[in-house]
């Protein structure tokens, strides 16, 4: 896998020195590049791995993560600190990133999650459970692409009901109606397989 922070010349940042996100991005806005990369420290690997579920594609995903770092050290200087998250705005980013992408490509089909076979199955089970990825894959392909956000930052992602609105600029009632409808377009999709892909504790 990729993703490890190719960014460059920047100089290394020895360490997470404890800063805050807000002080971090106060002194990004200074111009101080290893405070950038002590951002990309902490966040990288987070966007990096939306973008990935997104498009699929491991190129696309640095490509995408990078941009978001190139944002960051663009628009530093308009960070308000105690008005959100970092991670919600880089989240915010990045799903906005690829949502252009995807819709350059109409349709771009969506991982499935856990998609690295076990070992220690046998040929007939890695065939199966393969078989079941590239379905939910599909399914998940079928999906306007705000519905797939809402199903990929809920259940692959795992982040709050709360943070996953307001990525998607949604407020937290509209954001359960977008996954609970989610959820049902792809349930319909999958009927001929008759299995749930997702189940998480905590939804409304």
């Amino acid at each position: 896998m990729t993703g490890q922070q190719p960014w460059g010349r920047l100089p290394a940042a020895h360490g997470d020195d404890g800063a805050d996100d807000d002080a971090l991005m106060a002194r990004v806005a200074q111009g101080d590049e290893r405070a950038l990369r002590q951002v990309g420290q902490r966040h990288y690997a987070a966007t990096w791995r939306l973008a990935k579920r997104l498009l699929t594609s491991e190129a696309e995903a640095d490509d995408v993560a990078q941009e978001v770092l190139v944002r960051v050290w663009n628009h530093a200087a308009r960070w308000t600190p105690g008005r959100a998250q970092l991670s919600t705005w880089l989240y915010t980013v990045t799903y906005r990133l690829c949502l252009d992408r995807l819709r350059g490509r109409r349709h771009a089909p969506l991982e499935a999650a856990m998609d690295v076979a076990d070992p220690s199955e046998g040929a007939a089970e890695t065939m199966e459970r393969r078989s079941e990825q590239r379905r939910v894959r599909d399914a998940l392909a079928s999906l306007p692409e705000k519905q797939r956000a809402a199903l990929v930052l809920f259940y692959y992602q795992e982040m709050p009901g709360p943070q996953a609105s307001a990525v998607l600029g949604l407020n937290l009632r509209a954001y359960w109606s977008l996954l609970y409808r989610a959820r049902g377009a792809l349930e319909r999709a999958l009927t001929r397989g008759g299995k749930e892909p997702f189940g998480r504790k905590g939804e409304p």
